[in-house]
């Protein structure tokens, strides 16, 4: 009771004497976004928990990866209007293409390593005219447009502002993040963490010809450059999101145990026809937003030397991890340890992930606008 009674006159602007308020996490969504895959999944769950309280949501920045940027920036924006937050959470402009893996690599790819026997993301065509994406399936964007200042820009700005305070839930090819690493290395020692949904330990890949991980293969450069950026990385790998697929009991949960809005409409839409197959969708990229809202999910973490190979080969982008004495490697700061989540809370994860989900659309804000940042 005494914590309702503080959450509404905290809203109301009414802050007790003496009560020290602890501020909610702030996170930057890096993404390669989708309209209800992962991706998009991930999203209308941050938005809720947003409008709850649970988390401070800075903003989505936009890499290529799941498709090429401009298709995911128009995804996103009709995501930001849907959920009803665009006037509280701005979409920033990220890389068009990755370091070095461009589609001309991957053209080189195919010629010296075969046809690519699973997923390649944007890659399974050319790059699109900006001037004709394809819009999202209830419309685009009416009124959101991207904001001005670029997602890398974006990102060291908010690094800044907030020192030790900004995490960075890194669900794309880390282009974004690496180009900022780049351009400003001060913010290195600034943010507080990268929580990421990529790579793969101990079982296969799920891109191109299954030896890596598809967010890592998709810029294997940029990868090797924030693991070794000297900064708390937390990894949730194909060994993690292989457990956790999404089962027709979830399915029905969604579509079927719940007043019915867009997101639900969506969600059937895009999964009725995979149910039951195998094998079964995956939900990746909201495993990782699951750990930083609430890491007691995890039941089987390891800390690990995980790099990646850049090497042009047939294990491009493939995790590598070093076992054994890492001298001098890492007594120089050239690789990092990670923590690695190889299991999470399945009963407690499915729970979080069908309550978000199932929430009302447009997301109900419980207090009124605060500052996230967005000058």
């Amino acid at each position: 009771m005494k914590s309702l009674i503080l959450l509404i006159a905290v809203c109301c602007g009414f802050i007790p004497k003496g009560v020290a308020l602890a501020e909610p996490p702030k996170v930057i969504i890096d993404t390669d976004f989708n309209t209800i895959y992962d991706d998009g999944q991930a999203a209308v769950m941050a938005a809720q928990l947003y409008a709850s309280g649970t988390i401070d949501l800075l903003g989505f920045t936009i890499a290529s990866g799941n498709e090429w940027r401009d298709q995911e920036a128009a995804e996103c924006l009709k995501a930001v209007e849907r959920l009803g937050i665009e006037d509280r959470v701005k979409v920033y402009l990220g890389a068009q293409y990755p370091l070095l893996h461009d589609y001309f690599s991957y053209l080189l790819e195919k010629q010296l390593f075969g046809p690519a026997s699973t997923y390649v993301g944007a890659y399974s065509s050319p790059q699109p005219d900006p001037a004709h994406l394809t819009a999202p399936p209830d419309g685009f964007a009416r009124r959101t447009r991207p904001a001005r200042e670029d997602a890398i820009d974006f990102i060291i700005r908010m690094a800044h502002r907030y020192p030790h305070e900004v995490t960075i839930l890194e669900i794309a090819p880390p282009t974004n993040v690496a180009l900022a690493i780049r351009k400003d290395p001060t913010i290195v020692p600034l943010l507080k963490q990268i929580v990421t949904m990529a790579g793969q330990i101990y079982v296969p890949g799920n891109a191109f010809n299954g030896s890596a991980e598809f967010n890592w293969w998709f810029d294997p450069e940029a990868t090797k450059i924030v693991l070794r950026a000297k900064v708390p990385h937390v990894i949730i790998p194909l060994d993690c999101t292989n457990t956790l697929p999404l089962t027709k009991q979830v399915f029905d949960q969604i579509v079927s145990g719940h007043p019915e809005t867009i997101i639900t409409r969506l969600f059937a839409q895009a999964f009725a026809s995979s149910i039951g197959t195998n094998p079964p969708p995956y939900i990746y990229d909201t495993t990782a937003l699951a750990y930083f809202v609430h890491p007691e999910f995890a039941t089987d973490s390891r800390k690990l030397h995980v790099d990646i190979n850049s090497n042009f080969d047939k294990d491009y982008g493939k995790s590598n991890v070093f076992s054994g004495n890492t001298y001098p490697y890492e007594s120089i700061g050239w690789l990092q340890q990670s923590t690695v989540v190889f299991g999470l809370n399945n009963a407690a994860f499915y729970a979080f992930y069908v309550d978000l989900l199932t929430r009302p659309v447009p997301v109900k804000f419980r207090c009124p606008p605060h500052d996230v940042g967005d000058d």
